[in-house]
């Protein structure tokens, strides 16, 4: 009937005797009633939608725990706790004892067990974008989009309230008049729960209104609440001067440094702009804390020391030497920090240099591929996929392969140039075969490679001739040919006698190493240029050469 999520259903097993006297016999069971629709892994909680949140509805979860509350199991029922995550691991549970499973003795153990399932502490639900312990503001401020997310999230926020405090409660009334601040068995669950929670980053209870509840011995909740709400030093003040623990206080900031490259990591995964995360060192902090807050200033400096030793590599090293007292002996920096530190950045420069070395290689490797498969796409008539799409129809016929020459003298970096004239009924196809010659250096004496290069129309004696599209051609490397083409719509009959094409040849040329025939910088070819020798740019220098005038003839077309 619960299942059903029919409004009348659920109100009847709400009201129904039957429901409280199977609570009562079996607790276990009686709860499954309640728990059976909750995600029980990471996979379910990711399948639900938004609206199948345990905890949406604005009066079933607050209803099924007042009703919990005010159940009394009885003795010799099945009074084990459902789906115990023993593995959760974070700072304030690394240094407690948990001596087993919350035994479902009571109203309190009912609705904290319910709770837990709810919201998914226990289950694995996967952290939300929206929640975090390294959040800067309280996690009292919600920023919905619309009034009903609002709502949906106050509703959250109660419930999580509700656990909270259900779990504070049980850590005092576990408590006896003569046992002082140590938990007993049952008080040390209730307290690891607590500690969980609030150190959970789905985590959405009220810091602020928490912290006003919290005896003042509960020194680590406070701690707690205060990271929460972006305290991090009052946080370490408290884990490093009160609970008088450095290695409490290293763990504090061991897990807000996961938690700043878990969110880096996300917000790169989904292209986001990092310049709305926290990039404050995690470890800054404790710095500060043992050098202005240890009565002994000898401790506290070595206390920081110690920290810069022992988070070497994530700490902000800069930063961290520049809050050091100025008079402290470098003897005291070098051995334990400065000597480990320079070895351990030269590894990483020789290791990133081993991996960049064979990306560029690797680089290399799918450029050269790459750079073969455009030249033979390419290469003929029958290759070029552009040419056709244009749908040009069967060739009337071909000229010989003629010499392009230079109107003026050439630059020492121009190519051979062999030009062809193929006809169509209605178009002409001009063929450039660029020859890069590989035995052509630059003064260095490294050989060259023509980046960018087309063959352009600059201008037509007749408008029977229209140039309508340019394929040029990314590379051409050493010693290779490559063939860029110009399509020209024609009308023959329109054509008298002969017409004169200006035509031009525009390339970059590109340093390239004598050993592997690959560019000396990785950057595109630069721009074209109107002018024989055009800027100089990050890909090389720009050339375009004014070749003599093209003859075409009308009886060429017959």
């Amino acid at each position: 009937l619960w299942s059903s999520t029919d409004d009348r259903c659920c109100q009847l097993v709400l009201l129904s005797p039957a429901t409280k006297d199977l609570i009562s016999r079996n607790p276990t069971l009686g709860l499954s009633v309640f728990t059976t629709i909750h995600p029980q892994n990471e996979t379910e909680w990711k399948k639900m939608k938004p609206a199948d949140d345990p905890l949406v509805h604005p009066l079933y979860p607050p209803k099924v725990v007042k009703l919990l509350k005010s159940m009394t199991p009885r003795p010799g029922g099945n009074i084990h706790e459902i789906g115990m995550a023993e593995s959760f691991c974070s700072f304030s549970l690394r240094s407690g004892k948990v001596n087993g499973p919350l035994p479902i003795d009571s109203g309190r153990a009912l609705a904290v067990t319910y709770l837990e399932s709810a919201i998914g502490i226990a289950t694995g639900r996967p952290h939300s974008q929206s929640s975090s312990l390294d959040s800067s503001r309280p996690s009292s401020s919600f920023h919905p989009e619309s009034s009903r997310d609002e709502v949906d999230e106050r509703n959250k926020a109660d419930m999580h309230d509700e656990l909270s405090y259900l779990l504070l409660e049980g850590v005092i009334s576990e408590r006896g008049d003569e046992d002082g601040d140590i938990d007993s068995t049952l008080g040390a669950i209730y307290r690891f729960k607590l500690r969980r929670l609030l150190s959970w980053p789905n985590s959405k209870v009220r810091s602020e209104r928490l912290l006003g509840s919290l005896p003042t011995s509960f020194l680590r909740e406070h701690a707690l609440l205060l990271g929460r709400l972006g305290r991090h030093e009052d946080a370490l003040q408290i884990l490093y001067s009160q609970e008088n623990s450095l290695e409490l206080a290293l763990e504090y900031c061991d897990v807000r440094h996961e938690r700043q490259q878990a969110q880096l990591e996300e917000a790169k995964a989904r292209g986001d702009a990092l310049k709305s995360l926290s990039n404050e060192c995690a470890y800054i902090p404790l710095v500060k804390v043992a050098l202005s807050s240890d009565p002994d200033s000898d401790r506290g400096t070595a206390a920081a020391i110690q920290v810069l030793a022992l988070r070497r590599d994530s700490i902000d090293k800069a930063a961290a030497l520049r809050l050091l007292p100025k008079n402290i002996p470098m003897s005291s920096v070098v051995r334990p920090f400065l000597i480990p530190a320079v070895v351990e950045n030269e590894s990483q420069v020789r290791r990133l240099a081993v991996a960049s070395s064979l990306l560029r290689s690797r680089y290399i490797q799918l450029k050269q591929k790459l750079t073969e498969a455009q030249l033979k796409s390419q290469a003929s008539l029958h290759s070029a996929l552009a040419l056709k799409k244009l749908n040009l129809g069967d060739p009337i016929h071909s000229s010989k392969p003629t010499k392009a020459r230079p109107v003026h003298a050439a630059s020492p970096n121009y190519p051979d140039v062999m030009l062809i004239k193929h006809f169509f009924p209605r178009h002409l196809v001009i063929q450039a075969q660029v020859m890069n010659n590989a035995n052509a250096t630059n003064n260095q004496g490294n050989a060259r490679t023509l980046a960018d290069v087309a063959f352009v129309i600059a201008e037509s004696s007749d408008e029977a001739l229209v140039p309508t599209m340019e394929l040029p051609l990314k590379t051409v490397p050493p010693g290779a040919t490559g063939s860029v083409w110009c399509v020209l719509a024609a009308s023959p009959q329109r054509l008298d006698g002969a017409a004169f094409l200006t035509c031009e040849l525009r390339f970059t040329v590109l340093e390239v190493d004598a050993a592997t025939g690959t560019p000396l910088n990785f950057s595109e070819g630069g721009g074209g240029g109107a002018t024989d020798i055009a800027n100089i740019g990050f890909g090389g220098r720009t050339y375009v050469e004014e070749l003599q005038d093209i003859e075409v003839r009308h009886t060429e077309f017959g």
